[in-house]
C-alpha cells in the first residue's frame, strides 16, 4: 500500500532565486519522504515555467536514495525527440512511474499538438512501460465513453483530479477494473482553499475525519496522492501522525 505527496517545483524567477529555492524544495521533500512512502514530483502543468522535476528528483534522490519517487509529463509542448529524451532521464533518474498530461497552453510556447494518450501508445510500442510505470488522468467524475483513446492506450493507470467522496473512487474502481488507480485528494485546510475554489472541491465534506476519509480511499485502490499546494506545515503533521 502507497501514501505518495505531491510537490509543485519552485518557480523559475529572473533573478535565478529559484537555485536556493530548488535547495529549500529538496529539503523538504527529503523530510516529508520519511513520513510517506512516496513523492510525485509535478512539472509546469499550469504553464508556469518552474524548476523540472527531473533535476528536482536528482537531488532528492541524493539526499534519499531509497526515495520512491514519481512525476508528471506536460507534452503539449514537447515535440516526440523531447519527450523521448525526458523519459529516458526520468529513467536515469530512477523515477519509477510517470503521468503524462497535456498541461494548459502558455504564453510564447507553441503547441506541439501531442495528447497525452497518444503519448502513452507511442513509449508502450517502445517498451517504455517495462522499465516506467505509465499513467494518465481522468476527472473525478469521469465519462467512460469518452475516456476510450485513453482506455485503448494501455497505461499502467489513472491518477484521478482531486476526489472529494468515496463514491467517486468506488465508481473508478468499477468501471477501470483492469487498471491502478491513483486518487488525489486535498488536504482540507485554509490554506488550501484557494486551490479548492479552483477546483470546486467542497472540503467540508470530508474535513471533520480527514483520516478517515484518506483510509477509506486508500482500503479501496491502496495508493492514495495527497496534495497540499498552500499548507506543506498541516500535512507534513498530518502524515508524521497517519503512517501505514
Amino acid at each position: 500500500m502507497t501514501l505518495r505527496y505531491e510537490a509543485n517545483p519552485p518557480k523559475i524567477t529572473p533573478d535565478n532565486t529559484h537555485v536556493k529555492n530548488l535547495d529549500r524544495f529538496v529539503e523538504r521533500l527529503a523530510l516529508v519522504s520519511d513520513k510517506c512512502d512516496g513523492i510525485h514530483i509535478t512539472e509546469n502543468v499550469l504553464g508556469f515555467n518552474r524548476v523540472s522535476p527531473i533535476l528536482a528528483g536528482h537531488y532528492l534522490c541524493k539526499a534519499v536514495p531509497d526515495v520512491l519517487m514519481t512525476l508528471t509529463i506536460r507534452v503539449r509542448d514537447k515535440n516526440i525527440s523531447d519527450i523521448d529524451e525526458f523519459v529516458q532521464k526520468a529513467i536515469g533518474e530512477k523515477f519509477s512511474g510517470m503521468l503524462a498530461v497535456a498541461g494548459d497552453s502558455a504564453p510564447n510556447s507553441p503547441d506541439s499538438g501531442q495528447i497525452p494518450s497518444g503519448v502513452i501508445r507511442h513509449l508502450r510500442k517502445n517498451n517504455i512501460n517495462e522499465k516506467l510505470k505509465l499513467y494518465l488522468s481522468m476527472p473525478a467524475n469521469p465519462n467512460y465513453t469518452k475516456m476510450t483513446s485513453k482506455i485503448r492506450a494501455r497505461p499502467h493507470g489513472f491518477m484521478t483530479q482531486v476526489v472529494q467522496n468515496g463514491s467517486q473512487v468506488k465508481d473508478m474502481i468499477a468501471n477501470l477494473a483492469d487498471f491502478d488507480i491513483i486518487p488525489i485528494v486535498l488536504y482540507p485546510s485554509p490554506k488550501n482553499q484557494k486551490a479548492a475554489s479552483f477546483l470546486n472541491i467542497d472540503m467540508s465534506q470530508y474535513i471533520d475525519d480527514f483520516a478517515s476519509f484518506v483510509d477509506k480511499i486508500h482500503e479501496m485502490t491502496g495508493d492514495v496522492l495527497l496534495t497540499s499546494p498552500g499548507d506543506y506545515a498541516g500535512l507534513y503533521e498530518f502524515l508524521s501522525s497517519h503512517r501505514y
